[in-house]
């Protein structure tokens, strides 16, 4: 939002119910699809966020920019990019972010010098500069379950005939 929170939003029921400028991520992001999540408790359709004036950005700078500029009145992002623009930033959620691979590709001198990287205290110190973001894992290697805990795997589906 805004310097100052000029509007006084407090989460994305506010967004709708006061009509705001809301800058939205594309279709199909993780941050459409959040929005869409937390707008879905509260009885609200996501569709209630393009009215006139909606606009569509591609990444977190964009609704940042979008917001800095007056484009639109708010947009759900990063903390970093609201601080980059001198934004004001409300949290509505906390995301943890994985780096996936397959198992076999652990052993790989790739993957390797990138688990030292994310080790390395001097990386986790760097992130820690930027706002919204917490180093945790420190490289650790989880299992997909341990990661998360509520993924199942499924059974493939078998192929038609033919094919």
């Amino acid at each position: 939002v805004a310097a100052g929170n000029p509007l006084a939003l407090h989460d994305l029921p506010d967004v709708v119910r006061l009509g705001v400028r809301f800058a939205h991520r594309q279709a199909g992001s993780g941050t459409r699809l959040l929005t869409d999540l937390l707008l879905r408790p509260h009885g609200l359709d996501p569709a209630q966020l393009d009215r006139p004036g909606t606009v569509v950005e591609d990444s977190h700078l964009a609704v940042a920019t979008a917001v800095a500029s007056g484009e639109a009145d708010a947009g759900v992002g990063i903390e970093a990019a609201a601080r980059q623009f001198g934004l004001d930033f409300i949290p509505l959620v906390e995301e943890d972010y994985f780096l996936v691979c397959l198992a076999d590709a652990l052993e790989l001198p790739a993957v390797q010098a990138l688990r030292r990287v994310l080790a390395d205290p001097g990386w986790q110190d760097l992130v820690l500069t930027l706002p919204g973001y917490a180093p945790a894992g420190r490289g650790e290697v989880l299992s997909l379950t341990r990661a998360l805990p509520w993924w199942q795997f499924r059974t493939p589906r078998p192929h038609p005939a033919g094919n």
